[in-house]
């Protein structure tokens, strides 16, 4: 079974749009958190420790996907519920839903990798094979 996390908020009132609901971009940000919430519970060292350790740098995005189902407002309390579903060979996919109690808001899916600095161009960044040790703490 894997690894979850679920991050709460408060939808604030910067979160929302004219219209008075969250602003699609929010969610992104917030599944951001959510996975990096999901690393550190499962023991995942910061990105400074795994760059002096290992070289990996991050776990930059290669794509992202999100289903909106329902709306939510200013004042309200959420929870972003996010797991790894699968791991590749050099790439991983997360999954996140938001839910404002019982009620699914959002679904996402990312892509992500582990990235070290490209060593023939010090300005790009490239995928490595997930090492296992992470693999471990977070299936």
């Amino acid at each position: 079974m894997a690894r979850t996390n679920v991050h709460r908020l408060r939808v604030a009132f910067s979160d929302c749009d004219p219209a008075q609901i969250v602003f699609f971009a929010n969610y992104f940000k917030w599944f951001d958190t959510s996975f990096a919430e999901l690393m550190g519970a499962c023991g995942v060292p910061s990105w400074r420790e795994t760059a002096a350790h290992n070289g990996i740098i991050g776990a930059p995005l290669v794509d992202a996907q999100a289903t909106f189902r329902n709306s939510a407002t200013y004042g309200e309390d959420l929870e972003v519920e996010s797991w790894v579903e699968h791991w590749g060979r050099k790439s991983f996919v997360v999954r996140h839903i938001v839910r404002r109690d019982e009620t699914v808001l959002c679904m996402g899916r990312e892509v992500r990798i582990f990235a070290v600095q490209d060593p023939d161009d010090p300005l790009r960044i490239k995928a490595v094979p997930i090492p296992e040790d992470i693999r471990a703490l977070c299936s």
